[in-house]
């Protein structure tokens, strides 16, 4: 996995890309969000547009980092959502606990 970084309107934007299956790309993540947190930042939209494939770790990175973030009292959106990622959340039930958007945009202009 790898992440780009970026703010728009005071909101921490993480691109990922490629596989998220854990391991050391969860430290990774989570290190990448405490960072931000630290600095005071604490609404996150993250992009998954180039993210092609997620396993049961992958998934749990993300529920990890999602708790970070509400315990920070911030926000955390997913965008960009592949149908086959998607349909892992749906079945899952994790559709209900993340707060997904169609596009970035969406995401970013969403209260």
């Amino acid at each position: 996995m790898h992440v780009k970084e970026h703010e728009e309107s005071g909101i921490v934007v993480l691109k990922l890309k490629g596989d998220l299956l854990g391991g050391d790309d969860y430290q990774t993540f989570k290190d990448t969000l405490k960072k931000y947190i630290s600095e005071g930042k604490k609404d996150f939209v993250i992009d998954l547009r180039k993210v092609t494939y997620i396993n049961s770790s992958g998934i749990g990175m993300l529920v990890s980092g999602m708790t970070t973030v509400t315990n920070a009292e911030g926000t955390f959106k997913l965008a960009n959502v592949e149908q086959n990622i998607h349909n892992v959340f749906t079945i899952t039930n994790l559709i209900s606990i993340f707060d997904v958007y169609e596009t970035l945009e969406d995401a970013l202009n969403a209260e």
